[in-house]
């Protein structure tokens, strides 16, 4: 499973280790150590597969990014620090299935922009799922947590990408290459999965998580409580404007799923008076 990053994509992780005979893992490998050699690469990502599926056979345990021994909705922290940030939780660990997952269980393991980068061979191999978000809650979401792309870089994709690093390289404006980024992401699904293979947050939040399963070919208990987040009050509210004259400036890969007349109806819903009583 791939997807734009602050797309949702932990929170389907933890909607699908709620499944029977399902374990999702949350960026278990250390991407920046795989050869850069694309092939060898995937090579490895698939040896991965099949150690993560023995070892959880064996006695229940497998490496994932974790709070507290299990996989959360969100790796961030629910409030921001004095700089405006939001602290990053999920730590390197194991989670425990206990008991252990039978014979036959589904495993999926989440990794962002390596995966993306690898998508054409990882596609060739075997189901990807790859979830997305509105762009402009995207970019809210990258402006308000300590990560690279907060900066407009995307460490793990340029691993294996040497025109996308060499073109954020060139451009020295943090939002301009944060919409390389965000072009890179989107650009590579339309490319590279088919449309049904291409799950919107905001979908999998409306159907309380029951199209990501379907998808996904899982079932479980039926979950309630899911809410979009699109409009959180942690996004950097004076950032909106100029989010939405980039985005609306210019064509992107992202419209097959968002349409430019979809930002200004979100925005205002972004900068709408909230009640704080």
């Amino acid at each position: 499973m791939t997807g734009v990053p602050r797309g949702g994509t932990t929170l389907a992780c933890q909607i699908l280790q709620q499944c029977h005979e399902t374990v999702a893992l949350f960026e278990p490998m250390a991407v920046a150590r795989l050869p850069r050699d694309r092939g060898v690469a995937v090579s490895e990502v698939q040896r991965f597969f099949v150690t993560c599926r023995e070892q959880l056979l064996r006695d229940g345990s497998a490496p994932s990014k974790q709070v507290g021994g299990v996989v959360p909705d969100n790796p961030f922290a629910d409030v921001a620090g004095a700089d405006g940030r939001r602290e990053l939780l999920a730590m390197p660990g194991r989670v425990r299935i206990q008991p252990p997952p039978a014979p036959g269980f589904t495993l999926v393991i989440k990794h962002n922009a390596a995966f993306t980068a690898l998508l054409p061979e990882l596609s060739a191999q075997g189901r990807v799922l790859a979830i997305v978000r509105h762009p402009l809650s995207v970019l809210a979401s990258w402006n308000s947590v300590d990560l690279p792309v907060r900066g407009g870089r995307i460490p793990a994709g340029e691993h294996f990408d040497p025109d996308l690093a060499a073109a954020l390289d060139e451009e020295t404006n943090p939002l301009r290459r944060q919409l390389l980024v965000l072009q890179w992401f989107y650009s590579r699904f339309s490319r590279f999965l088919p449309g049904g293979d291409v799950l919107r947050y905001e979908d999998i939040i409306h159907t309380q998580g029951e199209q990501l399963r379907t998808l996904a070919g899982v079932r479980g208990p039926p979950i309630t409580g899911l809410s979009e987040r699109n409009t959180n009050a942690l996004y950097p509210r004076t950032l909106i404007p100029q989010l939405v004259d980039a985005l609306g400036s210019r064509a992107g890969s992202w419209q097959r799923w968002y349409p430019s007349e979809t930002l200004e109806p979100l925005a205002q819903r972004m900068l709408a008076p909230r009640d704080h009583r």
